[in-house]
């Protein structure tokens, strides 16, 4: 063996660190990622979720005011109420499509937090742990299998080519 030469037993430490080192920039990355993307979209999210309620809520009070001039029965204002009536269902009409938007951004939101919880719960099988200067980061969710074995965390790193 050269004297030169790094002993085999150093040389395999040094890559488990380089190894180590490596994931944990990789899971810092992506964690801040993760974090960036998701806050936009549940803040996306609120807000569609209190415009959607406040103009719902000014779409009925105002039917309802349509409804109570029509009883006073005055025809001459018919094509006004009607003209009302026709915007107040277009409203109607948008904020159910906004609504359907909001719950599409709800199953987004849910799907990064369940890829966002596997990659922690991926790292800490292995042994790295979290970031603790990401912002934004959430509780572990309670339906979250916290017992990933060896075998399931080799599988994933052979699927992704690591």
């Amino acid at each position: 063996m050269n004297d030169h030469a790094p002993h085999p037993g150093r040389l395999l430490s040094e890559a488990e660190l380089l190894l180590r080192e490596g994931l944990k920039r990789i899971a810092n990355t992506a964690e801040e990622h993760l974090s960036d993307a998701q806050n936009p979209l549940e803040e996306a999210l609120r807000l569609t979720e209190e415009q959607t309620m406040a103009t719902l809520s000014a779409v009925e009070r105002a039917q309802d005011a349509v409804n109570d001039i029509r009883s006073a029965d005055h025809t001459f204002i018919d094509a006004a109420l009607e003209r009302i009536d026709s915007a107040l269902l277009t409203i109607l009409a948008s904020q159910q499509g906004q609504d359907l938007a909001g719950q599409r951004l709800k199953k987004a939101i849910a799907l990064l937090q369940a890829v966002e919880e596997r990659i922690r719960l991926t790292l800490a099988e292995i042994g790295l742990e979290p970031n603790p200067n990401v912002a934004g980061r959430t509780d572990a969710r309670e339906d979250a299998n916290p017992s990933v074995d060896q075998d399931e965390v080799d599988a994933l790193l052979a699927e992704l080519g690591i």
